[in-house]
C-alpha cells in the first residue's frame, strides 16, 4: 500500500539521478516509540529534526533482515518485526534522489548499545521515545526546509498508523 507520493516543493528541482530503497520501524516500547534526533549541517542546510529509525536496504537483505540491522545500529533495539505500514515515496531534489521508505511496526525485545556507523555518529544526536500523540504534537511545530521535510513525512506515517 503506498501511503504517500511526496513532491520536493521547497528545493528547486534538478531531476532525479538515484534511487533508493529503506526500511524504517516505528519501535515500541509499551505506549512509546523511538525517533531519531537528527542534528547537523550537510548539503540542505542547518538539518535539526526528528525521524522514525531505519536505513538503506543492503544486497542480499530482505526487508525484515534490513530493519533489524538498522534498529540495532541506530538505537540498540533488538526487536520483533510486526505489521507493515506502508510505502512512502519521497522525492529530494537537492541529493537528486527518489527514495522508497517502508514502514513497520517493530516491538522492542530488549535494548543494548547502539551500533553506529561513523557517519550516523556524526548525525545522530540521540534517541527519544514518546507516545505517538506526543510525536504529533513535537513534529507539527513549524519548520523550514528539510526538517519540515522530513517532519511532514514522519507526521504522514503516524497519522497513517492512528
Amino acid at each position: 500500500m503506498i501511503i504517500a507520493d511526496a513532491q520536493d516543493e521547497i528545493y528547486p528541482h534538478q531531476g532525479y539521478s538515484r534511487l533508493r530503497s529503506s526500511v524504517r520501524g516505528l519501535v515500541f516500547d509499551g505506549d512509546k516509540c523511538a525517533f531519531v534526533h537528527i542534528l547537523t549541517h550537510d548539503e540542505f542546510g542547518a538539518r535539526d529534526h526528528f525521524e522514525i529509525p531505519g536505513g538503506g536496504i543492503e544486497t542480499g537483505e530482505d526487508h525484515s533482515e534490513a530493519l533489524k540491522r538498522e534498529l540495532l545500529e541506530e538505537v540498540g533495539a533488538h526487536v520483533s518485526v510486526g505489521k507493515y505500514l506502508g510505502l512512502y515515496i519521497e522525492r529530494l531534489n537537492t541529493i537528486k534522489r527518489i527514495s522508497f521508505h517502508h514502514y513497520y511496526i517493530c516491538h522492542l525485545e530488549s535494548l543494548g548499545q547502539n551500533q553506529l556507523t561513523d557517519y550516523e555518529k556524526e548525525v545522530i544526536e540521540g534517541i527519544e521515545w514518546h507516545t505517538p500523540l506526543e510525536w504529533l504534537e513535537i513534529l507539527s511545530k513549524p519548520l523550514e526546509g528539510v526538517n519540515h521535510l522530513i517532519h511532514q513525512r514522519e507526521l504522514t506515517i503516524l497519522k497513517s498508523f492512528i
